[in-house]
């Protein structure tokens, strides 16, 4: 695959584009700007820039390429799930234009000023979002939403362990990852019951969630794939046990896991729902290798050059799991 040498907002001009456009999105809506889109940063995946407006600070977003599916995608989560998506502002191709949504989760609960949610609030609030979206998986598909169901990334499997990068750089050979098939296969087996598919958010932490007036949004979508719904807490109880200081699989890990799982009970009993949740937790490791190998694809050199082992320590992190058991959050 060839590998693109630069990204789009790193062409002559890209910033008055993107601020021409913005404008066209506000005053559509009535809403005056007060000053001039202001790039924020750039990264890899992503440019984010920032404009204040009559109706308060909205953002731009423009994704990388492999990542072009983010605002429609964003745009359909928010229609479906006014309360917890981003409040869309306007979209079009790979812009997109959203409202301020506060403070990131992570500030508020460093300044530990008691105004942040808590995950005991958000968990049931992100698996209502996911059920909302389980009779649009043809729709998330048709928008470019990346297919991670059980049996896709079982097929694409000895293709990942061929190809990924980064091998040589953690405690894994090529050949021990081929000898998992096996297991995997069960795993896939195993998350074909009762449960259905629907959008993750590979992404799910306190980075991602942001917070106005004591009400949570998730943000940053780039990371969304159609998958078992289980695979999207992967990150998030890792993310949270490794911030909280929480034994995995401890008693607070697994009462995070029970408060999400009571959301699917309607599918399968909650004794169920927890022995299939630690195949989709095993899932979501393959999800996130996945991700970082596409990405990786097609990025620059010199992003490969800082990011290459990514793929790779999620797939020793899923031989891990499935060689010793799997322990949520870590």
């Amino acid at each position: 695959m060839t590998t693109s040498s630069a990204l789009p907002w790193d062409e002559p001009g890209w910033l008055a584009r993107a601020g021409a456009w913005t404008e066209t999105q506000l005053a559509r809506l009535d809403i005056e700007p007060r000053g001039e889109l202001t790039l924020e940063r750039t990264r890899p995946w992503a440019a984010v820039a920032r404009i204040e407006t009559s109706h308060g600070r909205a953002w731009f977003k423009e994704p990388a390429p492999t990542m072009a599916f983010e605002p429609a995608l964003t745009a359909l989560v928010s229609g479906r799930s006014p309360n917890l998506g981003p409040e869309v502002l306007g979209w079009e191709g790979r812009w997109l234009l959203t409202r301020d949504a506060g403070p990131q989760l992570r500030a508020l609960l460093e300044a530990d000023t008691g105004a942040a949610p808590t995950w005991e609030e958000i968990l049931p609030r992100y698996a209502e979002l996911q059920l909302a979206l389980v009779d649009d998986v043809d729709e998330l598909s048709a928008l470019g939403a990346p297919d991670k169901r059980p049996q896709v990334v079982l097929a694409d499997y000895p293709r990942l362990v061929e190809e990924v990068r980064g091998i040589e750089q953690v405690p894994v050979e090529r050949a021990r990852l081929k000898e998992l098939r096996p297991a995997l296969e069960r795993v896939a087996e195993a998350l074909s019951g009762p449960v259905p598919v629907t959008v993750i958010h590979e992404e799910v932490h306190e980075a991602n969630v942001f917070v106005r007036s004591a009400h949570a949004r998730i943000l940053d979508w780039g990371e969304a794939a159609i998958s078992h719904p289980f695979a999207g807490l992967t990150n998030t109880l890792r993310d949270i046990a490794y911030r909280r200081g929480l034994e995995p699989s401890g008693p607070e890990v697994l009462r995070l896991r029970d408060i999400y799982l009571e959301s699917w009970t309607g599918f399968a009993p909650l004794g169920e729902l927890r022995t299939i949740f630690a195949d989709g937790y095993l899932l979501g490791a393959l999800c996130r290798a996945v991700t970082w190998e596409r990405f990786l694809a097609q990025a620059p050199q010199v992003t490969r050059d800082e990011y290459d082992r990514n793929a790779a320590v999620w797939l020793d992190i899923l031989r891990e799991g499935l060689a010793d058991g799997v322990r949520l959050g870590a």
